[in-house]
């Protein structure tokens, strides 16, 4: 009935550019961006939608290319992406480097009441404000809906290291920074009262997905209380590992540097993600942060976000 690892989370899986896990390397020996686009701060986003019978999203969907060009780089390059999104740069044809994720919601429900709303502000070379609207006081069936902002799959969004193999979780300290707002407004018209904001880190192991998800916003106390040892919910490993386990916390209508360390996360939990939540093969595949309800409305807001891999120490 309650999906606790988000499907927002699962578009990674789900879109046709899925990585493939490769063999991890030595880690990182300094700090190091696995990401393209930290902040965002350039305009070269697109849209997923989800589940598979939402229609995919295309050319003519809701996307912006203006700010693609200072990303231009030889490792970004990926022929499949003509059709999934309009760029071409010098280098080639890429991905965006971020990409709004919608979860049932569809494309006539873009900017309605209720719907979904995205909305990018600032200029290209500067950090970007991203808005995340999910109204859904009004729907019908209670049904979960989803808005969220990702950094998926290692192509255009995610970096590679200078051999072309991926970012492993096991290759430094993991941490995610980022400036969150979230706002719920219209109550709660269904039983269960979920208007969350989460950080997710998605990754490989044995060829599963593992979905580590952080709450920062939970009014209706959806999930609470956790488990003796702090679990929300946890699926116990049946086909990939998901967890969501309680974090930072913001208060509603102000803005609030929020950091995860999902390698202390793991390590915590390491039980709930199949006894070793952070072994050697373990690609990362997407981090997003997740506007996540049913039958009321959330607004989030993302800016500044670094994704990270520290040195890890003795």
């Amino acid at each position: 009935m309650f999906r606790a690892a988000t499907a927002a989370a699962m578009a990674a899986l789900l879109f046709f550019l899925v990585g493939t896990p490769s063999p991890a390397a030595a880690g990182v020996t300094e700090s190091t961006s696995v990401v393209f686009d930290p902040g965002p701060k350039n305009r070269c986003f697109g849209v997923v939608r989800e589940p598979e019978s939402v229609p995919a999203a295309t050319t003519e969907d809701f996307h912006d290319t203006s700010g693609c060009g200072p990303l231009d780089d030889r490792q970004r390059v990926d022929d499949r992406c003509s059709s999934r999104f309009p760029y071409t740069g010098a280098s080639g044809k890429a991905c965006p480097a971020w990409d709004f994720v919608t979860y049932n919601w569809t494309r006539e429900q873009f900017r309605k009441y209720p719907g979904y709303d995205t909305q990018v502000w600032g200029s290209t070379g500067s950090p970007l404000t991203l808005t995340m609207q999910n109204n859904a006081t009004g729907t019908t069936g209670c049904e979960l809906r989803e808005v969220a902002f990702s950094y998926h799959y290692p192509s255009s969004s995610l970096r590679r290291k200078a051999d072309g193999a991926t970012y492993h979780f096991s290759d430094g300290r993991l941490k995610v920074s980022y400036d969150a707002y979230a706002e719920q407004t219209g109550g709660f018209s269904c039983e269960e009262k979920r208007a969350i904001l989460t950080t997710d880190l998605i990754y490989w192991v044995n060829d599963k997905l593992n979905v580590i998800s952080v709450v920062h916003f939970n009014p209706g106390k959806f999930l609470e209380p956790p488990n003796g040892d702090g679990v929300m919910w946890t699926n116990n490993c049946a086909n990939g590992c998901r967890l969501t386990v309680p974090g930072q916390q913001i208060s509603p209508k102000t803005t609030t540097r929020v950091t995860v360390d999902f390698t202390e996360v793991a390590k915590k939990y390491a039980a709930y993600l199949g006894g070793d939540g952070i072994p050697a093969r373990s690609q990362i595949e997407a981090v997003q942060m997740v506007n996540s309800g049913e039958g009321t409305d959330l607004k989030t807001q993302v800016s500044n976000a670094s994704v990270t891999l520290e040195p890890l120490t003795p």
